[in-house]
């Protein structure tokens, strides 16, 4: 084989690649955009939004002065 048939077969291959790569990030920013920003856990795994206790803590910690704020509650533990 020549050097221009390889040179076409490895651009053949790279740009098969980068169009599959592309459909697959265009299919997931139309699936996050529609269907997965709406759920909370999704976002958490990704690091787009806090846990629920961070962002209360923050809540709390921004309404009362330093000295005021309030400790983790504990959580109950469930017994059969």
């Amino acid at each position: 084989m020549s050097l221009q048939t390889w040179l076409a077969f490895i651009f053949t291959i790279l740009a098969s690649v980068c169009f599959v790569a592309a459909i697959i990030l265009l299919g997931w920013f139309l699936i996050w955009k529609a269907f997965l920003s709406k759920f909370r856990l999704v976002r958490e795994l990704l690091g787009q939004e806090e846990p629920e206790d961070q962002q209360e803590q923050q809540l709390i910690g921004e309404q009362l002065p330093p000295q005021q704020q309030i400790p983790h509650r504990a959580r109950k533990t469930r017994r059969d």
